[in-house]
């Protein structure tokens, strides 16, 4: 008797998938009629008011969505499908496992009602219909295209902040600090070509602002516009926007590190990494996070938004590397992904899933937990950290800067106990799962 119950709760609920998945499905086909070749069949959502069907027949429902979208309709009628049914069926995926970038697609589809774009040419017409249109991104105030006058016996490096338009002070202090270190390093000839930067920024509302920015790029020439409005919620397109302009203005770098502006960088240990991998490898590289879907606090996300318990194996968007030949297929992705409010998410966990790139990570490219003078050991083993204000931005550029002059070593216990320092000038090799 209790199997036979499991067994009735279990098609149940495996109807009730098939039945979101199907109408997922459908929308999108019905939307995009012109561009297929097999018949489709119309799903009507209706409202509150409208004449949805009754929940009590759910599993004769959902069989029919089943067949009519493995193309053996009875009849090729309609399936009329009330909004508060929908709301049912959805409910029951909440805090179910994370079941994939395809699904994730159809269930914003259907949520948020979204229709294909017209007029926009697919960049991978096998990812699916094309709902962003990343190939659009204007730029009010652009950096120059990367250098390609460069010896390519050495790696080519494009790094972009991501940046706030009225972060002047975290800018200049970047300039002063491990940009200067890493063009140092590239200068010399001997280790990696940078042959870009930028701060990314979005456009505001104030025109005294605006004005700041536009004297800044004049002196500087470091500040990429994008013609978006400048606020947190609008993160993942700046990510985008910023991929989309790479991929029309560096068409030979091998390499683009993505970091925030509140993040310091040794570029030394950088440069070891970026030396040290494969650019032809589809893979992104970062430090993994837990994925636990949050539902309280400051990042709070409600069941609407995202029912399932986790999101996909993703990296913290804070520091990101990411070879420039998977570029190309992360803008392919997120023209054909419904945008998603947390962009590492997005584009770390979601696309690179769509795009078939792996993910990979090391627990020293992205450090969380440095002091406000960070010891001369943890500057050794970590590609970049975190830093919480001014002043602890400002002590991991002394603490890196004494580390390397050998003013303040490393000094740790060897494995019989006794007392070693570590020699600054070795070169740390960093492994990536």
């Amino acid at each position: 008797m209790i199997t036979a119950i499991r067994f009735r709760r279990f098609r149940k609920i495996h109807l009730l998938f098939l039945m979101v998945l199907g109408i997922s499905y459908i929308t999108i086909a019905l939307n995009n009629r012109r561009a297929t070749q097999q018949p489709c069949v119309d799903v009507l959502i209706r409202g509150p008011n409208g004449n949805g069907q009754p929940i009590d027949r759910l599993e004769e429902e959902a069989f029919l969505a089943t067949i009519k979208v493995q193309g053996r309709t009875p009849n090729g009628s309609a399936v009329l499908v009330g909004r508060e049914y929908f709301e049912y069926l959805t409910s029951h995926l909440r805090e179910a496992p994370y079941p994939g970038v395809d699904m994730y697609t159809q269930y914003v589809v259907n949520r948020l009602q979204l229709k294909p774009l017209r007029g926009v040419e697919a960049l991978r017409p096998d990812f699916g219909p094309v709902l962003n249109d990343v190939k659009s991104f204007g730029y009010p105030i652009k950096i120059s295209p990367c250098r390609e006058d460069t010896d390519y016996q050495l790696p080519r490096l494009f790094v972009a902040v991501i940046s706030a338009a009225n972060y002047f002070e975290k800018r200049h202090m970047i300039r002063q600090t491990w940009l200067r270190q890493l063009r140092a390093q590239s200068d010399s000839g001997s280790s990696v070509h940078l042959v870009g930067f930028g701060f990314v920024v979005g456009r505001t509302h104030d025109r005294d602002l605006q004005l700041k920015i536009e004297s800044e790029s004049s002196t500087y020439g470091d500040i990429l516009q994008i013609d978006m409005v400048d606020v947190y919620n609008n993160l993942t397109l700046k990510v985008v926007g910023l991929l989309n302009f790479v991929s029309d203005h560096c068409s030979r770098i091998e390499f683009v590190l993505k970091v925030d502006d509140d993040v310091y960088v040794n570029a030394r240990n950088l440069v070891s990494v970026v030396k040290n991998l494969d650019p032809a490898e589809s893979s992104v590289y970062g430090t993994a996070t837990p994925t636990k879907v949050p539902r309280e606090g400051k990042f709070a996300l409600s069941r609407d938004v995202w029912p399932w318990s986790h999101f996909p194996f993703y990296f913290m968007g804070a520091a990101v590397l990411i070879p420039a030949h998977t570029i190309e297929p992360l803008l392919a992705a997120s023209q054909t992904t419904p945008y998603f409010l947390f962009e590492d998410v997005y584009v770390i966990g979601l696309c690179t899933s769509k795009a078939g790139i792996r993910v990979r990570v090391s627990e020293s490219f992205l450090g969380e937990h440095a002091k406000l003078v960070p010891r001369p050991c943890y500057v050794q083993d970590f590609i970049t950290w975190l830093t919480k204000s001014a002043e602890h931005f400002n002590n991991s550029h002394w603490a890196t800067e004494n580390f390397y002059k050998n003013v303040t070593p490393c000094v740790f216990k060897g494995f019989d106990g006794t007392r070693e320092t570590s020699d600054p000038m070795q070169i740390i090799e960093f492994s990536f799962d």
